[in-house]
């Protein structure tokens, strides 16, 4: 019944309209947006004023604008084009899924305790019900997989259950279960009505003072020194303090619309449900768990006793390329054959009594993404007291609650306890908010979420948007490449002897011992026992000059910077807790001019955070040059034998000290910094070339060092010997919520300088109070290279069989013949809860294992490199 009635539903053209999933006994969403829209906000002239505007009215923004009330920030205005809720919120599923990566999960549970009681507090019903979900895995990878999530639920004192195939049809008997490898169910995970949610948000908002004003169009955000300054809208002006962007899939076009342009990533993709009418005999109620199928691209939940089937092909169809249509309130698109043909058999296969069903509805809506699979919130890099809560696509119902409490401790505040990195907007570079590039990307990123979780897994689309000088000959020498900022960065170097599904098996990835194993080894003893080159164009490159530039970087800088030209200082850029904002390391050229290097992630951040510090009389002048340099880091034991050839300058360690910097001529190359540092404890230089003679310095280098046996080396083999060295790597392993006595940077912190930095006074109170939140090194041990499930990151730790924290990275040290990992320990005490000092004895005088999937491993720690 079901194939027939699909094959004739697409043979028409309809346009069809999504129905509340409560129709027995409420009108349609459309209609409940319009009551709520004629008797519930106030019809006025727009404010001439206002501390906080916020464009949005989904359940973001109004999420945003009720936790400002709740925390005494009333004067707001919210701002919506067209009606509340009319953009994506109106057709979303409404699933709350508690389990997220560690920096989200926080958010996802204080959104599911705000839905659970805001009813209380307003009287509308949000629909709110904690009926469970159930996660299926197809194949042993996503067993593991769901595992790894098993694990990390333990964590947080989450319900969740692993499950054979067989138990499954005690939950949901009506799902097929023969082809699975198991499943996990999480009894807390909810659902909800994203509308009347959103709605309910509006009115708790509106009854605390908020202005919520409808069909008002934004058509600028201005500026002033550097802040938000004012909002202009088709019905006059608004000056405010502050700007929410929270406006879904118009988010981009509002960037554009802000003076400076705010960059803000994302396209419109094409998203899908199926909708069935209820089938006698089939157990289905208003408490029936939802299902996540990942190997098959679907969930389904119950829908007015049916089932509403979302659909997440491998590859979407992006839309509204030439721009979203005018007048598109509640917008459906019209049917995607061969996107509903792909679901069907998938769907049915699942559930096989689903071909006795009928179908209700197709339905085909706009969802926007962003080029990571994440969303954005936080400030914008291009304009002070602007904030982006937008790009929340499938996960808007489940982040919002919370996103809008953080938003509001960072207005009312100035502060958050939850880190926001991850999502932060200034994690992209502007290359990325190309619209063509945006098109070929979110075509692979709906479904990202729903593939196996492997590590260092790489987006294939929209590739090659930025490529350093050497790109070509990296391409020529076998590398396999991974993106930063879409910069494309050699990981290893597979060889002429790589077959073509060795490259295959690297793409698809593993969370056993990798393929690449013995070509990154090999790169890894090179680096230790000969010469290698490791391209590091991709690291940001700042130069600050001027008469105060030295003042300037100590205020910054929480080492002493103030040193002879020709010193290389490594230090952390702090904010006022103490927090890393930048990790560099920084060369005197002059007595008034410096060159900063920095990851590739800082970026933007790092040239914003120094902007906003700079004299305002212009005094000294900070220039992003690192498009203009090739970085090639040569290290090694005949690291300098290999250079000397290339230079008559001596090189020798007593001629050219370790951290020291001289610009040098190598060939035919005139101006190259060479700074004898390597971030690897290894002796060598980090040279940067001026890009138009990179390729030659390059050629000569490989030439000259051939009798050396001298080879390319990519960003695995460089982590490997981060990691043995306990370098901790900005991103990764630590961010701006982690000062540099927790990761045992105290050396690069002086407190004697004529200038105090940003972040001393908290730093100082730390080290007086002591550290409750340690990085920590750990050898693995009793756990065998060639077979056991390998340490990948964000793994519980173990303590004397107490949770203690979670790893961050890790590598294998052929050197030492074990993986090592860099975690997090925490010290607290389980009846209280409250956390202690971790002392050095707390870390090295107890017992350690590390859970991977369920299987725990013994571990060793240390605050120090291991020996």
């Amino acid at each position: 019944m079901l194939r027939t009635q699909i094959a004739s539903w697409l043979t028409r053209s309809r346009r069809i309209r999504l129905p509340s999933r409560y129709v027995a006994d409420t009108p349609q969403v459309y209609l409940t947006c319009s009551r709520f829209s004629s008797t519930s906000i106030d019809e006025q002239a727009i404010p001439q004023q206002a501390r906080v505007v916020i464009c949005g009215g989904g359940i973001a923004g109004l999420s945003a604008a009720y936790n400002l009330a709740k925390l005494g920030e009333t004067d707001v205005v919210l701002l919506e084009q067209g009606r509340l809720t009319s953009g994506t919120t109106w057709h979303s599923p409404g699933m709350v899924s508690h389990f997220r990566k560690p920096a989200l999960h926080a958010l996802s549970t204080i959104s599911a305790r705000l839905y659970k009681t805001l009813e209380e507090e307003t009287g509308l019903s949000t629909g709110y019900r904690e009926v469970g979900c159930l996660l299926l895995a197809q194949t042993k990878d996503r067993m593991i997989d769901i595992k790894r999530i098993a694990a990390m639920a333990k964590t947080r004192n989450m319900n969740c259950s692993l499950m054979a195939p067989s138990e499954v049809h005690s939950i949901v008997p009506w799902v097929r279960t023969d082809d699975l490898e198991g499943a996990m169910f999480l009894p807390d995970d909810a659902v909800t009505d994203p509308t009347n949610t959103a709605l309910s948000l509006a009115k708790g908002a509106k009854n605390r003072g908020v202005k919520i004003l409808e069909g008002v169009q934004i058509q600028a955000v201005l500026s002033e020194d550097g802040k938000v300054s004012q909002v202009q809208t088709s019905l006059g002006d608004i000056q405010c303090d502050y700007f929410v962007n929270a406006a879904g899939q118009w988010g981009r076009d509002v960037g554009l619309m802000s003076r400076p342009t705010v960059n803000v990533p994302m396209h419109t993709n094409a998203h899908g449900y199926l909708i069935t009418k209820p089938l006698p005999g089939m157990d289905l109620n208003h408490m029936t768990p939802y299902v996540r199928d990942f190997d098959s691209h679907i969930l389904f939940r119950e829908w007015s006793g049916g089932l509403l089937c979302c659909l997440i092909p491998p590859v979407s169809v992006p839309i509204f390329h030439e721009g979203i249509p005018e007048n598109s309130e509640f917008l459906s698109l019209p049917e995607d054959p061969d996107l509903f043909n792909y679901v069907m058999e998938k769907f049915l296969h699942r559930i096989p009594s689903g071909e006795q069903m009928e179908v209700q509805q197709f339905f085909l809506g706009p969802e926007c993404f962003t080029p990571d699979t994440k969303f954005f919130f936080g400030e914008a890099a291009e304009m002070r007291n602007y904030y982006l809560m937008t790009g929340i696509s499938m996960v808007g119902v489940t982040m919002s609650g919370g996103l809008g409490q953080l938003l509001a401790e960072l207005i009312v505040h100035g502060e958050t306890l939850l880190g926001n990195w991850s999502v932060n907007p200034q994690r992209f570079s502007p290359q990325q908010n190309n619209k063509a590039y945006l098109r070929e990307r979110v075509a692979e990123i709906e479904g990202m979420p729903f593939k196996i979780g492997y590590p260092f897994r790489q987006l294939l689309t929209a590739r090659n948007l930025r490529c350093t000088t050497l790109h070509d000959q990296h391409v020529q020498a076998r590398a396999v490449f991974e993106e930063c900022m879409g910069v494309e960065i050699p990981q290893l170097y597979l060889g002429e002897s790589a077959s073509e599904a060795m490259v295959e098996d690297i793409q698809l990835g593993t969370f056993y011992k990798p393929v690449w194993f013995d070509q990154v080894k090999a790169e890894y003893l090179a680096c230790r026992e000969a010469v290698a080159v490791i391209d590091v164009s991709s690291v940001t490159t700042f130069e600050l000059e001027g008469e105060m530039a030295t003042s300037l970087l100590q205020t910054l800088c929480a080492n002493d910077v103030d040193v002879p030209v020709g010193s290389v200082v490594h230090s952390g850029m702090l904010n006022e807790h103490g927090g890393y904002e930048v990790c560099c390391s920084v060369a005197r050229l002059k007595e008034d001019r410096y060159f900063i290097v920095c990851p590739t992630i800082q970026q933007v951040k790092g040239f914003h955070w120094i902007t906003r510090q700079l004299p305002k009389d212009g005094s000294v002048k900070l220039r992003d040059v690192s498009g203009q340099y090739t970085g090639l880091n040569v290290l090694g034991p005949k690291a300098r034998d290999v250079l000397q050839k290339l230079t008559n300058t001596p090189l020798d360690t007593a001629s050219f000290k370790p951290a020291c910097y001289k610009e040098l001529n190598f060939g035919f190359a005139s101006g190259v910094r060479a700074m004898t540092v390597t971030d690897t404890d290894e002796d060598g230089m980090m040279l940067f070339i001026p890009n138009e003679s990179a390729r030659h310095v390059y050629a000569t280098l490989m030439s000259a060092g051939s009798e050396y046996g001298i080879r390319p080396a990519g960003y695995h083999a460089l982590r490997w010997l981060t990691v043995e060295q306990f370098y901790p790597n900005w991103g990764v392993d630590f961010d701006n919520e982690h000062t540099p006595l927790e990761i045992g940077h105290e050396t690069a912190v002086k407190y004697d300088k004529k200038l105090e930095f940003i972040g001393q006074s908290a730093l100082l109170r730390q080290q007086g109070e002591g550290v409750h939140h340690r990085l920590a090194t750990f050898v693995m041990e009793d756990h065998k290279v060639d077979k056991d499930l390998w340490c990948w990151g964000s793994e519980p730790i173990y303590r004397n069989g107490q949770l203690a924290g979670m790893t961050t990275s890790s590598s294998f040290s052929p050197t030492l013949g074990s993986m090592l990992c860099l975690g997090w320990l925490n010290n607290t005490d389980p009846q209280t809860g409250q956390t202690q000092v971790v002392t050095h004895d707390y870390v090295t005088k107890a017992k350690y294992e590390i859970d991977i999937a369920g299987q725990m491993f013994p571990a060793k720690a240390n605050l120090y490199p291991p020996k």
